[in-house]
């Protein structure tokens, strides 16, 4: 499809586009997981306004994930038009739409679930907020492994 002097340097060009993007949201979601939440859970009192202001939090990553993940899928896919890296790019893909299917159920099952529930303390949420913990750790371990991926992926 390409010639290949051209091929580098479109591929580098990818490269300078998946790979901020995935950094961008893996960045954004270690930030909420890892800064965010546990501040907000200490320092805002009343429950209702720290459901409000979590799920608002969520539902904006949500967003920024489905822009970078969509990004670094159609790169991903682009890049993979050289057969050298293909079972890479297509792995990586594979990993951001999975990463992003759960960012789906954590927005539309998990966090609404979690919203209705009035005490933080309470077992139901403590399970819900388990879940929540899990499938949010995974899709910072896929974004993570995506990203590794689109940076050691070699020259085409």
């Amino acid at each position: 499809m390409f010639r290949r002097a051209y091929r580098t340097r479109l591929d580098r060009l990818l490269a300078a586009i998946e790979i901020p993007a995935l950094g961008l949201w893996l960045g954004a979601l270690c930030g909420f997981a890892f800064v965010f939440a546990p501040a907000a859970f200490r320092l805002v009192p009343d429950v209702t306004q720290f459901a409000n202001l979590t799920s608002a939090n969520l539902r904006a990553l949500g967003g920024i994930g489905a822009v970078c993940g969509g990004i670094a899928i159609a790169v991903a896919v682009l890049r993979s038009s050289d057969a050298a890296d293909r079972t890479n790019d297509i792995v990586r893909a594979g990993l951001v739409l999975i990463a992003l299917l759960l960012v789906a159920y954590e927005t539309f099952a998990i966090v609404p679930a979690m919203a209705t529930i009035a005490d933080v303390r309470s077992p139901d949420f403590a399970e819900l907020h388990h879940r929540s913990t899990m499938v949010y750790g995974g899709v910072i371990v896929l974004g993570l492994a995506a990203l590794i991926m689109a940076a050691v992926r070699g020259d085409a």
